[in-house]
């Protein structure tokens, strides 16, 4: 798979209609699926999943959200903290100078990556908003 980002959000109507979800004091955009909350330490990392919804997702749907996670770990950019803090250049900045924006897609879902580069924090969400969402 070739991941390619944006440093812009090419999908902002995906945020204006939102819901609350059991775990998250936040509201969600009603298309997302699930996200993945990840954070690096002792040399590779840890991730944590989230499901946004009250059904299952089909095979298909799940092997493309890991084959995404998958390929995008692997990727140089996201070998340690400081390649990722390196990477950040690319990215949309937000208020604090610690936390970027980028965005991706695959053939079912639009997709926000938010990475933080603290050190001692939760480093990097991936948010997955399932394109065909009615």
């Amino acid at each position: 798979m070739n991941i390619s980002f944006s440093n812009t959000c090419p999908f902002p109507e995906v945020f204006r209609e939102t819901k609350n979800v059991d775990f998250s004091a936040a509201a969600h955009p009603v298309s997302e699926t699930a996200y993945s909350r990840s954070d690096y330490h002792g040399g590779h990392w840890w991730t944590t999943w989230f499901d946004c919804t009250k059904t299952p997702l089909s095979r298909e749907l799940a092997s493309e959200i890991d084959l995404f996670q998958n390929t995008l770990l692997e990727l140089d950019a996201f070998k340690d903290l400081s390649a990722m803090r390196e990477f950040c250049r690319t990215a949309e900045p937000t208020q604090d100078p610690t936390e970027y924006n980028l965005y991706s897609g695959t053939e079912h879902f639009h997709i926000w990556l938010r990475l933080i580069t603290r050190t001692n924090d939760y480093n990097l969400y991936v948010h997955y908003y399932l394109k065909s969402f009615q």
